[in-house]
């Protein structure tokens, strides 16, 4: 157990860590994807129902990531000052906390569960088939942080290609099981949505199971030392995954939010809408990426105290997102028109659609430098900062903008005002990632690594 990237060229690292994880996100989109095509065969009430569901799969994934942004944090400072046995400790918490947080948010679904889906919409007709998915799902739901969690360690330890290669194969396993248990084939029941939702949870406990031998046999970052400092663990952890949890679910409401005021101007207003935010997912891709690259790359180096390695790193960042951010603003301006007629022929979606990617890409390269400058906050164990740049995106600036602009200068205010948000989110991660880096220079203080000198 190494810290890999304190040394050799550090574009050559960002890149090894990049394109996995571009490969492991564009799968799990297909996971969503793949589900809902097969459920849209039964019927339009069971399509409905398991969209119902999404929403939950949202604030699992803000969970998830949160705790694995923390646990990433403190595992590749601790790899970069070379404490190799509290790698370990932090590690096997980190997955004794996922299993916890599994039984919480199963708890918390199945004694609210009509409550949360009657609030959102679900009704008779669509409640049994709600109550019928969730069921399934709800009980693996350890299955699904497990993963997401192993993955944030592993790119901590600086592989990126093995949770890459689970990711695509756990999407695979889905894709396969989908049709066999919904429409039950080759002798199986047919499930219908419980198939979707089983075949859900069988994919992500063969990745959990996969993740589990890596950490024992390959990598041997699992430990059952040190079970006595497992509460110190979950506050190291949480000190930066609580703040990171809380701005990966400040995403989805700023949504809700938005797609609130777009409603203002019809209902064919929301379907350009939805069309382009499919576009501007598959378009961000890179930069999700770049983030989920970074965060390992500035922990181990800031461990190790390779701050111009770092700094070498951010001014890369800065010119693939420069480059690419602009690059495919243009694109998707010229080719707007096209792109959005693959999705859509109604007029009033196309207009809206659009004008939207003829406005929002440009900040794009912006957005970049917000993700870079998050994830690098947290790596170095600075939560409120990175929470105060994801606010600043959303919250603070992203929905009150869009709702004035949007009284004054109709749909294209909406779309100024999430541009905007861009801009200022740029500024104020790239001030406090500045200063945030001056300080670490300046004092060597890596914050919750430094409380509690523990040896264990």
């Amino acid at each position: 157990m190494e810290a890999r990237l304190t040394e050799g060229p550090v574009g050559r690292h960002l890149w090894e860590l990049m394109v996995p994880m571009m490969i492991g996100l564009l799968a799990m989109i297909s996971f969503g994807l793949v589900d809902a095509w097969f459920v849209s065969r039964l019927g339009p009430l069971p399509l409905a129902a398991v969209s119902y569901t999404q929403p939950v799969g949202f604030v699992v994934a803000a969970v998830a990531m949160g705790i694995g942004v923390g646990a990433s944090s403190v595992i590749a400072r601790l790899l970069g000052q070379g404490n190799r046995r509290r790698v370990r400790r932090i590690a096997t918490h980190a997955f004794m906390l996922s299993g916890m947080l599994g039984l919480v948010l199963l708890a918390a679904g199945w004694v609210f569960m009509e409550d949360i889906f009657g609030l959102m919409g679900a009704d008779e007709t669509t409640m049994p088939l709600v109550r019928d998915y969730m069921e399934i799902y709800l009980v693996g739901l350890v299955f699904v942080i497990g993963p997401a969690i192993g993955g944030s360690i592993l790119r901590a330890l600086g592989d990126a290609k093995s949770p890459g290669v689970l990711l695509a194969l756990t999407a695979l396993v889905n894709a396969i099981l989908d049709p066999i248990l919904i429409f039950g084939l080759f002798g199986f029941p047919r499930m219908e949505v419980q198939g979707a939702a089983l075949a859900t949870v069988i994919a992500n406990l063969m990745s959990l199971a996969a993740m589990l031998v890596i950490g024992i046999r390959r990598d041997k970052f699992l430990t059952l030392r040190g079970m006595k400092l497992i509460l110190d663990s979950w506050k190291r952890i949480l000190h930066v995954g609580l703040s990171a949890t809380a701005s990966g679910l400040m995403a989805p409401l700023t949504s809700a939010f938005v797609v609130a005021m777009v409603a203002r101007f019809g209902q064919t207003a929301v379907a350009g809408f939805g069309v382009g935010i499919r576009t501007e997912a598959m378009a961000l891709l890179p930069f999700m990426a770049l983030g989920a690259a970074i965060g390992p790359f500035v922990g181990q180096n800031a461990g190790a105290e390779r701050m111009d390695r770092v700094r070498e790193a951010h001014n890369w960042c800065l010119r693939f997102t420069s480059i690419y951010g602009l690059s495919v603003a243009a694109l998707l301006s010229i080719f707007a028109v096209p792109i959005v007629g693959l999705f859509t022929h109604d007029e009033g979606a196309m207009r809206a659609a659009v004008t939207q990617l003829r406005i929002l890409p440009w900040t794009y390269c912006l957005l970049g430098v917000t993700i870079v400058a998050n994830t690098s906050l947290n790596a170095l164990g600075k939560p409120l900062a990175a929470m105060m740049v994801s606010l600043c995106r959303t919250l603070l600036v992203y929905v009150p903008l869009s709702w004035l602009l949007g009284l004054w200068f109709g749909l294209i205010g909406v779309f100024f005002g999430g541009a905007l948000g861009n801009l200022v989110s740029a500024a104020v991660g790239f001030l406090l990632l500045r200063r945030g880096l001056r300080q670490v220079e300046l004092t060597g203080a890596l914050p919750d690594l430094d409380r509690g000198k523990v040896a264990a």
